[in-house]
């Protein structure tokens, strides 16, 4: 999320006067592309605005509806600058380039995939599911040149992505892997140290692909939604009814919450570890 500066809030108070407490005033930058809600109007407003105190967006586009579909995409209309729809976004030293209309991807899990980034050691095997168009994997091929991190993804469209960021990062330890979860975990059993699960909605219909893709001492990264008040109860509960019956050993190593997902829900992440800590030599 951008914080605004100052002078954006007093534009849209000349701009919009009255109605200046009703709209909402947050937008999104994805490096040369900013992104807004409203009305077509309101949206041309704002619109005029940013790209006026913010000298690297090009084009600004507004949101048409909510994220949904099996590759959490959503629609975009075109407002003002270059009609272009493909993103230059740069992250944690890494390059990115994606059409914002066809691949999913969130500016708020930067700080997860530094984290997660920071917590990683070279020599790892990763998995990371649901791949998009290569955030988590390049960030962590970047920093562990040693480390091999397969990227599994099941959307055409995120997967070219991916492979142009591939080349566009020149990291040559990612392999991307097109298709299924479930199908793409068969041919690496019990190969990873650590895997990654960034898809809070339906995590927990992959725990299978993790239990087959797991080495002893693999950490998970899982993302989850849950309750505002106790928002760890029930992933850890339904976590913990899930190994116990594949007879693995499980503990939680790490917890947060990522975001604030409605007024009853919030998004969090939580770190686990099965069979025990990792021999030190991680594999290579």
């Amino acid at each position: 999320m951008v914080l605004e500066k100052v002078s954006y809030r007093e534009e849209l108070k000349r701009a919009f006067g009255s109605r200046y407490d009703d709209i909402t005033k947050s937008y999104d930058i994805l490096g040369n592309i900013a992104i807004v809600e409203g009305t077509r109007t309101d949206a041309r407003k704002k619109a005029r605005i940013i790209m006026g105190i913010n000298r690297n967006v090009r084009t600004v586009v507004r949101k048409m509806g909510a994220v949904s579909g099996k590759y959490r995409t959503r629609g975009y209309e075109y407002v003002a600058g270059e009609k272009s729809f493909v993103a230059t976004y740069r992250e944690n030293n890494c390059v990115f380039r994606f059409d914002i209309r066809k691949t999913f991807f969130s500016s708020r899990l930067s700080f997860e995939r530094d984290r997660i980034t920071r917590l990683s050691r070279d020599g790892e095997r990763v998995i990371v599911m649901f791949a998009g168009m290569g955030p988590f994997a390049i960030e962590l091929a970047r920093k562990n040149r040693g480390s091999k991190i397969v990227a599994m993804e099941l959307n055409r469209d995120s997967y070219r992505y991916m492979l142009d960021n591939i080349a566009l990062n020149k990291v040559q330890n990612v392999v991307p892997e097109l298709g299924d979860v479930k199908e793409l975990v068969e041919k690496h059993r019990r190969f990873a140290d650590r895997i990654i699960m960034p898809l809070p909605m339906e995590s927990h219909k992959y725990l299978g692909a993790v239990n087959s893709a797991a080495a002893k001492g693999c950490v998970v990264h899982y993302y989850a939604f849950g309750d505002i008040d106790s928002p760890y109860k029930k992933p850890e509960e339904a976590l913990k009814s899930f190994f116990a019956k594949k007879r693995r050993r499980f503990k939680v190593v790490g917890r947060r919450v990522v975001r604030p997902y409605s007024a009853m829900e919030s998004e969090v992440v939580i770190d686990f570890e099965l069979d025990g800590k990792r021999p030190r030599n991680v594999s290579k």
